[in-house]
């Protein structure tokens, strides 16, 4: 199962273009095999490990530290399963389904695109089960370039879009790499476990504190954790619909997961690490509060919900910081349900901007007081999945928001101190605003009545109601069901942290040693 889930989506990639390029027929049902292969491979292994314990795979059979080793838990296996699951939501989507007027691609193009998710997809699952800092390098490049292949499709001004995103992913790249540098030059290793068990007696050389801060620049980037999110709003809208609601679901989500791990395992007992996490810490209290300062400014719900992300990544990045169990259980508990409530979100914001769902097209109709207004009677399911998604992002119960924000507020006021009072703060007026910009969208949504846009009129629904209705009302229900079994996923998929006895010291804290197995 662990070289399935690597090989699968990378080889689908390769192979559902050059289907399309020979074939010159649509390569959906193939690309959609390949996702749902990847999906199977990752809900064996998450089923697999409670029962056998952590999985190490040594890819060629050169185990770690020399080779290149991947390993599976039921942190890692819960994120695949996410990442994995959310990509074949996207991939049952026609390419041209949310496009004005529903023009279907030409079947290369179509293919294109599709080898482009699949590569996406290939490459987030690599950072998710690589146990190397290099590898962790190359997976992410993987996946930054096809997601601006991903965004540079979209037209208009998408290609700019793309290239911002590009130089963004360079850069954070680039101070990555040279970070990886740094500590192998002073280690001798590039295998996670190794490296933890090597630093304690070198942490103290200044090529560990470069090496460190060139890590954490770079992986915060990646995250889009405040001030360095300029990538991300235009990245997320410009994309197809397909594509920018995967990429808003998981991607940045991977890159905090990646953050955790690196400052988890291999950092977790020196200073430079917690260092490195208190400056998280703080950049993250400010980023929840701005993020959702700019998202009430918005009158675009494509864009609302795009900074909606940047404060959502300050929040998941701040309770990683504060490094207590708790606070960690509460971050990617949080990560998961903001996952799967965006892309909900995301699936109908696309609907509605296409004229999917009746109504105006293009982005004057993306206006909550006038392409939102009305879909309650237009699209009432699809409407409903999307006020539970946006009740999961104010943190209302019984949605799985709720039960993340409730763990991180409770984590924050037991961690005291100024950081705890910050943080609390900081996530109850990112709440409040939260609540007063989703409300107004769910009150257009059911109790106006619908308005003409300025934008172009589309006499009849276009062809991608369906799929994307589908689509939203699939995690529209993951949403209420996280919510729902709270308990039990909390104990099952995140039994790494939430088993700590009280008091017993976190993983993230200087000499606590190298934090999870």
């Amino acid at each position: 199962m662990p070289g399935l889930l690597l090989a699968l989506p990378l080889t689908g990639a390769a192979l559902v273009p050059l289907a399309a390029a020979l074939t010159r027929r649509s390569t959906g049902w193939l690309a959609l095999a390949f996702h749902a292969g990847t999906a199977a491979a990752a809900l064996a292994l998450f089923l697999q490990v409670p029962a056998s314990g952590p999985i190490r795979y040594a890819l060629g059979g050169w185990p770690g530290p020399w080779g290149i080793e991947t390993y599976f838990d039921g942190l890692s296996t819960l994120f695949a399963l996410l990442v994995s699951g959310t990509s074949l939501v996207a991939a049952w989507i026609p390419p041209g389904a949310a496009e004005a007027g529903g023009e279907h691609p030409a079947p290369v193009r179509e293919g294109l695109r599709r080898g482009a998710l699949l590569l996406l997809l290939s490459g987030l699952v690599g950072m998710v089960a690589t146990r190397d800092l290099f590898n962790l390098f190359v997976f992410m490049e993987v996946s930054s370039l096809a997601a601006a292949t991903l965004i540079a499709s979209g037209g208009g001004r998408a290609p700019v879009a793309a290239f911002r995103y590009l130089l963004a992913g360079t850069v954070a790249g680039s101070l990555y790499l040279f970070g990886v540098g740094f500590l192998y030059a002073v280690t001798g290793t590039l295998n996670l476990d190794d490296l933890a068990a090597r630093l304690p007696g070198a942490d103290a050389a200044p090529a560990v504190a470069v090496g460190v801060a060139l890590l954490a620049v770079g992986l915060f980037l990646k995250a889009a954790l405040f001030p360095l999110h300029g990538w991300l709003p235009d990245a997320y809208v410009r994309a197809p619909v397909p594509a920018s609601a995967f990429i808003a679901a998981v991607m940045a989500k991977v890159s905090a997961y990646a953050v955790l791990r690196l400052f988890g395992v291999a950092l977790g007992g020196t200073e430079i690490g917690a260092a490195a996490l208190q400056a998280a810490l703080w950049l993250g209290i400010f980023g929840a509060v701005v993020g959702s300062v700019f998202a009430l400014a918005q009158r675009e719900v494509s864009r609302m919900l795009a900074w909606s992300s940047v404060g959502a990544m300050g929040t998941i990045l701040l309770g990683i910081a504060l490094g207590t169990p708790a606070a960690i259980t509460g971050a990617l508990f949080h990560a998961a349900a903001h996952a799967l409530a965006k892309g909900c979100l995301f699936f109908g914001a696309g609907g509605v901007r296409s004229g999917s769902f009746g109504g105006g097209r293009g982005t004057d109709a993306d206006d909550y007081r006038r392409g939102w207004a009305g879909l309650g009677a237009r699209a009432p399911f699809t409407a409903a999945a999307l006020s539970l998604a946006a009740f999961s992002m104010i943190g209302l119960p019984p949605t799985a928001g709720f039960f993340s924000k409730y763990l991180l507020l409770d984590a924050a006021l037991d961690a005291g101190g100024a950081a705890g009072t910050a943080a609390f703060t900081a996530l109850l007026v990112s709440s409040l605003l939260s609540a007063i910009y989703f409300l107004r969208v769910v009150e257009s949504v059911w109790f106006r009545s619908a308005s003409a846009p300025t934008g172009e009129r589309s006499a009849s629904p276009a062809p991608g109601r369906r799929p994307l209705a589908a689509a939203a009302l699939t995690l529209g229900a993951a949403v209420l069901a996280l919510g729902v079994f709270a308990g039990p996923f909390r104990e099952r998929a995140l039994s790494d942290w939430n088993s700590r006895p009280a008091g017993e010291a976190a993983p993230l804290s200087p000499g606590a040693g190298p934090g999870p197995r």
